[in-house]
């Protein structure tokens, strides 16, 4: 896909999900399930950066594996930094007396969930490409962040409080799938 195209569609999401939806919700921007979200936000984008990053060409070292997986992730982070900062600045444009930002201990807890969560979407998507294709690598993400979106859908609520425990959940899992692309790239 051309420079261009992608470039506007990146700016797009960035301004509709840092500035017009922020706009929109004022000081509710700023609700624990708000910013818990957003925070989450990375690996929406980071699972197609690392389909596209693993079907180029088979990685031939762990250090590879990690080069590919961290640029995706932090992609997908730094647009879900971006978008949630940009959203804070946004609803306190204008706005006289202190500073209206998060709550320190619910962005530090959904922020390390968003981190380990896109971590391991990362690392689900670089060994489904390797072990199946491109094309399932991209399905099997598409389904499960259906599956999480659903999910957020039903019980968002509860996504502040599962901070911790979803970070602990998704570092085994990172380790598990560590595991399986290291069977991958050193199959012997």
């Amino acid at each position: 896909m051309p420079f261009l195209p992608i470039l506007l569609l990146h700016v797009v999401l960035v301004a509709i999900f840092g500035i017009l939806l922020p706009y929109r919700r004022g000081i509710g921007f700023l609700d624990p399930v708000m910013v818990s979200a957003y925070a989450c936000m990375g690996l929406i984008f980071s699972a197609p950066a690392a389909v596209d990053a693993f079907a180029k060409s088979r990685p031939q070292s762990m250090k590879e594996v990690f080069r590919r997986v961290g640029l995706a992730a932090g992609y997908g982070e730094g647009l879900a930094l971006l978008m949630l900062m940009l959203g804070t600045v946004t609803i306190n444009f204008g706005r006289r007396g202190r500073p209206r930002l998060p709550e320190l201990d619910i962005l530090a807890e959904s922020g390390l969930l968003g981190i380990a969560a896109t971590a391991a979407m990362t690392l689900l998507a670089g060994w489904m490409t390797l072990r199946f294709s491109a094309g399932r690598a991209r399905l099997g993400t598409r389904a499960l962040l259906f599956f999480l979106l659903l999910e957020f859908w039903l019980h968002s609520a509860r996504l502040p409080e599962a901070g911790l425990a979803g970070t602990g959940l998704s570092i085994v899992i990172s380790g598990a799938l560590v595991y399986l692309l290291y069977r991958e790239v050193h199959p012997h």
